[in-house]
């Protein structure tokens, strides 16, 4: 599927939690509505250009939303080092405290969206930041990271899974949604961890989830 950048899209600078300066893309959509963009592992070549996070930003756009990708620590123009993950929580909540000032004040609903080392990332923000109202996790790599913290989140939480997935079985993706207190919204998509085959059925999920969060909660 063709990715296209919004003429509503500005680079822009913002400072992490802890006062290093990253980069970003964001792009104005309702006033009242804004997501954080996490993109995979820095050191695999994970960063804001990756497809997927293009594919699941252009997705929330088009429901409306303002979006704010960037790069972690260490990645393109932004400061600082890898910080294998925990470091990483401060450039979250940085953004999301930049997406606040950038909408102005007013009435907000925050979402978090992440792919792979990105959902980990904003996996933890979900769960330790009251201002999130939707996490969407991509391709958790859960043989890599424990996610067991995202039963703390209380917000509506909605995972896409690859059935081909090289970092992530089956019986794990399942074990961690069968675990959380509410039931979140699922989607398995058969393709591999790095959807390049399924950028369109990806596209489709995304914007099913979304549907979800705002409108029925139903799982799928």
């Amino acid at each position: 599927m063709p990715i296209r950048l919004s003429s509503r899209t500005v680079l822009v600078s913002f400072l992490s939690s802890d006062e290093l300066h990253l980069e970003g893309r964001l792009t104005r959509g309702a006033p009242d509505r804004g997501v954080v963009l996490c993109h995979p592992h820095p050191l695999y070549g994970g960063s804001m250009l990756t497809p997927v996070i293009m594919t699941v930003e252009q997705a929330f756009q088009e429901a409306g939303y303002t979006t704010l990708a960037f790069n972690f620590r260490g990645v393109g123009g932004s400061e600082g080092i890898h910080g294998e993950g925990r470091a990483e929580l401060a450039d979250v909540t940085g953004a999301l405290t930049y997406l606040g000032e950038s909408l102005g004040g007013r009435p907000q609903k925050f979402a978090v969206a992440g792919y792979s080392f990105g959902s980990f990332v904003g996996a933890m923000a979900a769960a330790a930041d009251r201002r999130v109202g939707f996490y969407l996790g991509v391709a958790p790599p859960l043989d890599h990271y424990d996610f067991g913290f995202l039963r703390q989140a209380v917000c509506p939480i909605a995972l896409i899974g690859a059935t081909r997935d090289e970092h992530c079985d089956a019986r794990g993706f399942e074990a961690l949604y069968l675990s959380l207190p509410a039931t979140p919204w699922v989607r398995r998509i058969d393709t591999a961890h790095a959807f390049s085959d399924a950028l369109d059925l990806l596209a489709q999920a995304c914007h099913d989830a979304i549907g979800w969060a705002e409108g029925g909660r139903r799982t799928r």
